[in-house]
């Protein structure tokens, strides 16, 4: 035997047992950077949403910090928790903004992040700002300006600068703050930056409005007003109205100035932004109380106040309510990442002891090799060598049970975390709208703020609405129960004809409201075996979305015809309209179970829910939704189904 031969037996086994090693640990570099791209997009798609809908934003900021947690990625925890500090200073809660804000900053710093720590330092400054804390807010504000001037931040120079102005205004140093205000509009038309600009212009009214300069204060209103009309900002409108109002009633224009107020209410109710209420509801009441119209004062001061009042608490509790909520579910898809992250370890240790046992018995095989003494041993080894081999296969073959396992758990969650955003969607926003409206509605109705004939129209209007909500009930209820497993539905024999009559005495107030003709061709005769509530889910869903999309003095038709084939005979059942049509872009998505939406011809509202639902009801059944439609040239909905005789 070759003397060499056991170094190279010993380096032909150990250099691949290295290779796995190394490949076990880049398989973990890789998942952990894989997280880290999660955090990024969860916190990117958090910023986005914040606008939109605060419940979502805060949900994916919870989950992204504690998967920065988890991985220790300080960065995208530092910005978590910065993006947290911004929803919760937008919804009014400002000690809580701050105490987020100054654990950012603590990380940025740890970081030796300087562009970060000026970003932070400038938003806790803002926060102090609020809080009339003018000395502290103006020192963190100028050591940001500092850092932003040496790393040629142009837009967050603007930014410093507007808001040491508005601190200079406060402190009665008007000329220092229009020095200010001049350089920020100055660089914000330079480097064409309408935020900044709007607001040193708004900036600059309020400084004329100080110096009772009342013509240059109004110019730079309307002017700040106009952008802000250029980027729909409701907000800026309804403040830049109410300093127009001011003036007016500075100048005893009394009317203009009730005017200005009531169209900055109107803007600011869209948003809506309750502080910007009340200030304009003030404004009026106080217009009218230097007319002397003290009845029309009274009116606004005992009812609209109260009520608006009233519902800034009821919103302030909701919004309170809502994201507790988030957060309790929040933790329990917390405790569900944290279980998976468990059970990844438990695979990694498994995957450990399967490499370390294999090094083992290749050394023990080797070391057998090594020492033979004669063919027997070399025999029993070889049987023991054998079965080790089995026992591995044995194991690696549980070890790809076990991630069939948690890929399938992973499928899971990811419905049920996609059913409950859908179902929280529509019950939080669908839902709940139509039944604050009937409230709202029902409360002027039983203090007589509305006379006999707006009342008569205000409760036909919620009739429309609650027909609507009952649909929409109905579709979601249908839906649950199609996600339930083992229920059997029960088929019955229905006459089709009858069935349509039925629903179009459903429709009538809107076939009425909106002068559309029914017509109903069905065939008397024609009945379908199959469940009655399914049937019945599908075509009203078809008849409603048909009205809906549907101008007035239009027609609705509805038809139906039996062709047969080799294997008996197929129903054709058709809901074809004179309406607006639909481009083949929503057809492909509708055609796709995607989730479609869009606003009726009398901008009538729905939920997205119906056309997904008839298309999902109709393929269970065996069936088929064709549909047929170009833009202006209405649209046909076409139920494909075999007819069975029992």
């Amino acid at each position: 035997m070759n003397r060499n031969q056991p170094l190279y037996i010993f380096l032909f086994i150990f250099l691949p047992c290295i290779f796995l090693c190394a490949d076990i640990h880049a398989a973990d570099k890789k998942n952990q950077l894989a997280t880290i791209k999660s955090i990024d997009s969860l916190n990117q798609l958090a910023a986005s949403q914040k606008s939109l809908d605060v419940a979502k934003s805060l949900s994916n900021l919870f989950i992204a910090e504690e998967l920065a947690k988890s991985v220790d990625y300080q960065s995208g925890l530092a910005l978590n928790y910065l993006y947290q500090g911004g929803i919760f200073m937008q919804i009014g809660y400002d000690k809580r903004a701050l105490s987020i804000y100054y654990k950012s900053l603590q990380i940025y710093k740890t970081l030796n992040d300087t562009f970060h720590v000026a970003m932070t330092s400038q938003q806790i400054a803002h926060s102090l700002q609020n809080d009339l804390q003018t000395e502290e807010a103006l020192r963190l504000y100028n050591e940001s300006l500092t850092v932003y001037q040496q790393l040629n931040k142009q837009e967050e120079i603007v930014n410093i600068k507007n808001s040491i102005g508005d601190i200079y205004i406060r402190n009665r140093s008007i000329n220092r703050a229009e020095v200010l205000f001049r350089e920020a509009l100055s660089k914000s038309k330079e480097i064409n930056y309408a935020y900044g600009e709007q607001k040193a212009l708004y900036s600059l009214g309020l400084l004329e409005k100080s110096r009772k300069n009342i013509l240059a204060a109004r110019k730079y209103f309307q002017s700040s007003m106009s952008m802000d009309s250029v980027s729909n900002d409701n907000y800026g409108i309804s403040l830049n109205l109410l300093q127009l109002s001011d003036l007016k009633q500075r100048e005893s224009e009394y009317d203009n100035a009730i005017l200005l107020a009531k169209k900055a209410y109107s803007v600011a109710a869209q948003i809506p932004a309750y502080s910007l209420l009340n200030e304009a509801a003030s404004k009026v009441i106080e217009g009218f109380r230097m007319q002397g119209d003290i009845g029309k004062a009274s009116q606004w001061q005992d009812s609209l106040l109260k009520i608006l009042q009233l519902q800034n608490k009821n919103e302030k509790e909701y919004a309170l309510n809502f994201i507790d909520v988030i957060k309790s579910q929040d933790a329990k898809n917390s405790n569900a990442e944290k279980d998976l992250e468990r059970q990844r370890q438990v695979q990694k240790e498994q995957l450990l002891i399967i490499t370390v046992g294999t090094f083992v018995l290749i050394v023990v095989a080797v070391l057998a090799v090594l020492a033979l003494v004669n063919y027997q041993r070399q025999r029993f080894f070889g049987r023991e060598l054998k079965q080790k081999n089995e026992i591995i296969e044995r194991n690696s073959a549980s070890l790809d049970q076990l991630n069939k396992e948690i890929s399938s758990q992973n499928l899971l969650l990811e419905e049920d975390n996609k059913t409950k955003n859908k179902l929280l969607s529509i019950i939080s926003h669908d839902l709940r709208t139509p039944l604050v409206n009937t409230k709202g509605v029902l409360n002027l109705v039983n203090q007589g703020m509305v006379p006999p004939e707006e009342a008569d129209r205000l409760l036909q209007l919620l009739e429309t609405q609650y027909l609507g909500t009952t649909s929409l009930l109905d579709n979601l209820l249908f839906w649950i129960k199609g996600q339930m497993e083992g229920k059997e539905d029960v088929k019955v024999k229905v006459g089709l004809y009858l069935l349509m009559k039925n629903l179009e005495e459903e429709h009538r107030l809107p076939l009425i409201k909106k002068k559309i003709q029914l017509r109903n061709h069905i065939d008397r005769n024609v009945s379908i075996v199959t469940e009655k509530e399914m049937i019945r889910i599908v075509c009203r869903n078809l008849i409603s979305n048909a009205i809906k999309f549907t101008n007035e003095n239009g027609w609705i038709e509805l038809n139906s015809r039996i062709e047969e084939d080799a294997d008996g005979k197929i129903l054709f059942l058709t809901v074809k309209d004179s309406g607006i049509g639909m481009t083949q872009e929503a057809i492909e998505k509708v055609n796709a179970k995607q989730y479609y939406n869009t606003t009726g011809t009398s901008y009538e509202k729905g939920s997205g829910f119906g056309l997904m639902l008839c298309r999902d009801l109709i393929s269970k059944n065996g069936g088929e939704l064709i549909i047929e439609s170009e833009p202006g040239a209405g649209s046909s909905f076409t139920i494909k189904m075999r007819l069975t005789e029992s």
